[in-house]
C-alpha cells in the first residue's frame, strides 16, 4: 500500500514528462525542417530523427506527417524528392532519391518500407543508374515492403502488401503481395473484370 502511494505519482510524472518531451521534440524538428527544406506545406510535421541528405531539393505538401527514423538519401546529387499533400511516412522508412521520387497525395507508407530509385546492375561498385519513380495518389505501402528500381510507377489507389518485393509497375487499384509481388486482386471489382 505504501509502495503504491509512492509509485503511482512517479508513474504519472514520468508519463507527463515523456509526453511533453515528445511535443517539444516534434515542434523543434518541424521548425528545423521548415527552415532547411525547399518547401514545406502548412500543417506538415516531423518527428525528431527524420533525415534528408539533400534538404534543398525536397518539397513536401500540406498536412504530411513523417515519423522518427525516416531517411531520404541518394547516391547522386540533384534528383528531387516531391511529396504531395496528406502523406504519412512511418518509422524507419528509407527513400532512395538517386533517380528522383514523386509521392502523390494521400499516400501511406508503413514502417520499414524501402523504395529504391537506382540500380547498379550486377556490379555493386558501378556508377548508379537512375530509375525515376512515381507513386500515384492514395497508395498504401505495407510494412517492410521493398520497391525495387525496375518498378517505375505505382498506380493510383494501389495496395502493396506487407513484406512484398515489387519488381515491376503496379496498375491503378491493384492489390499486390509476395516475392516477387504479383497482383492478388483489385480494390474495385470492376477493374478486375477489365484486367
Amino acid at each position: 500500500m505504501l509502495l503504491d502511494l509512492f509509485l503511482r505519482p512517479l508513474f504519472w510524472t514520468s508519463r507527463i514528462t515523456a509526453a511533453l518531451g515528445r511535443r517539444i521534440g516534434l515542434r523543434v524538428a518541424t521548425r528545423l525542417h521548415r527552415a532547411t527544406l525547399a518547401s514545406v506545406g502548412m500543417g506538415s510535421r516531423f518527428q525528431p530523427g527524420v533525415r534528408f541528405a539533400q534538404p534543398g531539393i525536397v518539397s513536401i505538401g500540406t498536412d504530411c506527417y513523417l515519423w522518427r527514423g525516416v531517411a531520404a538519401s541518394g547516391e547522386l546529387k540533384g534528383a528531387p524528392l516531391v511529396i504531395g499533400d496528406g502523406v504519412q511516412i512511418n518509422r524507419n522508412v528509407h527513400l532512395d532519391t538517386t533517380g528522383g521520387l514523386i509521392i502523390g497525395p494521400g499516400v501511406l507508407i508503413s514502417e520499414a518500407a524501402v523504395i529504391y530509385t537506382h540500380d547498379h546492375g550486377f556490379d555493386p561498385r558501378s556508377v548508379p543508374q537512375p530509375c525515376p519513380k512515381v507513386i500515384a495518389a492514395d497508395v498504401w505501402i505495407g510494412a517492410g515492403a521493398m520497391i525495387l528500381p525496375q518498378c517505375h510507377r505505382i498506380g493510383r489507389g494501389a495496395v502493396i502488401g506487407a513484406g512484398a518485393v515489387v519488381i515491376k509497375d503496379v496498375p491503378d487499384g491493384a492489390i499486390v503481395g509476395g516475392n516477387p509481388a504479383r497482383i492478388l486482386r483489385y480494390r474495385d471489382p470492376a477493374l478486375q473484370v477489365a484486367a
